[in-house]
């Protein structure tokens, strides 16, 4: 299946992951919890990046998402009891996620395991599996996935803020109305990036390098647009929020520069920013609800809601990694090399 096939599988998985949740959290939301650690890689930190501040607006807990790498006894020093951290692998086998809940468990955390499959190597060291329901995706470059996780992430918060009396039933209620909201955007979404990226593909896959410009609500979706640029298009990409681009990247912009800039409508910089960049380049392409629609920029329909954008915003960016990459002789859907991770051992091959 190609990419595409997968990211318009989104909307029906999130329903059924919503369908899910009381039957898959029914028993983490008994524990008693005052801080929470996501660790994963790549598309995984996403995820938890991108929920951290609405999973720190629900709950009474402090909430750090953090790579593997990151995470040494020294993260856990004094009373670890109340602390869950939550190990994230669609794939359910990296090593380091594994490594890392370990540690976590050995230093007396709750241990709780988010893998896009069942019996994952990251559920062995689990006191709780909250599998994430996504389905199979064979692509490399994962999409529907991080939706999925992010959703995971998010209804978990809910639960145990309900649960706790952090919020109430009609908040939860609005939250999960909310969300069905999203997902019933998406489809909408997709049809207008598709024609966006028809207009423009003749440009795009000329794209040398490509930085992404996000606000800080969509900051884990602007590294996750970088990560799934780079992985399809094999060019250089980074993605940064937009305060930390004005400082210093925009040295690096030059005439082969292809700019995304993701505009929610709260920072009112935007368009001097683009007065600015294109005096050094004209491939800058606009993402917003309320950006003016012209062949460059992409105006779609995405929730007024800051935390529920995450479910739309990055349709465009995903469908780019699907449609531009075939053009430039790359099948999106196959890792350059499918045996890397075995030949590093970074991963392990689930049964």
């Amino acid at each position: 299946m190609r990419i595409q096939d997968y990211m318009l599988e989104t909307p029906t998985k999130m329903k059924e992951i919503v369908s899910k949740s009381d039957e898959l959290f029914k028993e983490i939301i008994k524990e008693d919890i005052d801080k929470i650690i996501i660790t994963g890689s790549g598309t995984s930190y996403h995820s938890g990046v991108q929920v951290q501040t609405y999973l720190q607006g629900i709950l009474d807990a402090e909430v750090i998402a953090m790579y593997p790498f990151m995470i040494t006894k020294d993260t856990f020093k004094g009373k670890n009891e109340k602390t869950l951290i939550i190990g994230i692998s669609q794939g359910g086998s990296s090593y380091s996620t594994y490594n890392a809940m370990k540690l976590a468990k050995e230093c007396g955390c709750i241990t709780a395991s988010m893998a896009g499959c069942e019996n994952a190597l990251i559920d062995e060291a689990a006191d709780y599996i909250l599998t994430v329901y996504c389905g199979e995706e064979k692509a490399g470059a994962k999409t529907k996935g991080f939706y999925c996780t992010k959703l995971n992430l998010m209804l978990l918060g809910l639960k145990l803020g309900k649960e706790n009396g952090q919020i109430s039933e009609e908040k939860y209620k609005e939250e999960i109305d909310k969300i069905l909201d999203a997902s019933d955007r998406f489809e909408d979404v997709y049809k207008k990036s598709e024609q966006w990226i028809e207009k423009n593909k003749s440009r795009l896959v000329e794209a040398k390098e490509i930085r992404i410009i996000g606000p800080a609500e969509l900051y884990g979706d602007t590294l996750e647009s970088a990560l799934k640029l780079l992985e399809t298009m094999r060019v250089p990409v980074t993605g940064y929020e937009f305060e930390e681009f004005i400082h210093g990247i925009y040295n690096a912009i030059n005439s082969d520069s292809t700019i995304f800039i993701l505009d929610t409508g709260k920072e009112p910089r935007v368009a001097k920013m683009i007065e600015v960049l294109s005096e050094w380049t004209s491939n800058i392409y606009v993402i917003g609800r309320n950006v003016a629609s012209d062949d460059r920029n992409l105006q779609i329909n995405v929730s007024e809601d800051e935390h529920h954008q995450t479910f739309n915003f990055i349709v465009p960016m995903q469908l780019i990694c699907g449609e531009i990459p075939n053009l430039r002789g790359v099948n999106p859907s196959i890792p350059k090399d499918p045996q890397f991770h075995m030949k590093l051992g970074s991963k392990r091959i689930n049964k």
